[in-house]
């Protein structure tokens, strides 16, 4: 097994919900990110760390985008 470091960047997301396992965030790009524990309401812009690699294997699940 391979251990494969995050590589995150900072980023604007707009928090779409609040869940018990953290906030769920979309980014300008359109992805849906868990940004962990957050004191922000849906529809809120907050900046947080983002793991470009998850954003990666995102866009290699999804042929449409």
């Amino acid at each position: 097994m391979w251990y494969v470091a995050p590589e995150e960047n900072l980023e604007s997301v707009k928090i779409v919900a609040v869940t018990e396992s953290g906030c769920i965030g979309e980014t300008y790009d359109g992805y849906a990110v868990n940004i962990g524990a957050c004191d922000a309401s849906p529809g809120e812009w907050v900046t947080a760390a983002v793991d470009q690699k998850a954003k990666e294997r995102a866009a290699l699940m999804n042929p449409t985008s």
